[in-house]
């Protein structure tokens, strides 16, 4: 799975995808999606893009039932750095699994997520990028 080296958080991470892959009926749904989100760390929207995109990736594969929530991530991120079309969600992905020197690499599991599944989920990403926008909308309206 993951061999992240460092930082700390995805060296814990990387464990944590070993542990569900070896073992999964140890970790429940919730506890998995709890350590994931931890993983995150902060830094400017389109960083954050490229690292959620490069921690989620194994956890979609390992928990598909959990994808929408996941892919949340990174499209809350698309959205606070001011993407407005839906439809560009996917090709961002897919840049992240191939770009050159990205801030985060993903995992040999993780680019064969983005490149060969991440695509066929369109519809879904739409789905999650509208309600995400509705919910940014509504709190700058407060």
């Amino acid at each position: 799975m993951s061999t992240w080296i460092s930082p700390p958080q995805l060296v814990a991470l990387a464990a944590l995808y070993a542990q569900a892959q070896a073992h999964p009926e140890t970790l429940s749904d919730a506890v998995f999606l709890e350590n994931v989100k931890n993983a995150h760390w902060p830094t400017n929207c389109w960083n954050y893009v490229e690292a959620s995109f490069a921690i989620i990736a194994p956890a979609c594969l390992l928990r598909p039932q959990l994808t929408a929530e996941l892919i949340a991530l990174p499209i809350a991120a698309m959205i606070a750095g001011g993407l407005e079309e839906a439809e560009q969600v996917i090709d961002i992905g897919l840049a992240c699994a191939t770009r050159r020197e990205p801030y985060v690499e993903p995992s040999e599991e993780g680019k064969r997520w983005l490149t060969q599944v991440w695509p066929t989920l369109g519809e879904m990403a739409g789905a999650v990028f509208r309600a995400r926008l509705q919910a940014a909308l509504a709190e700058d309206g407060e």
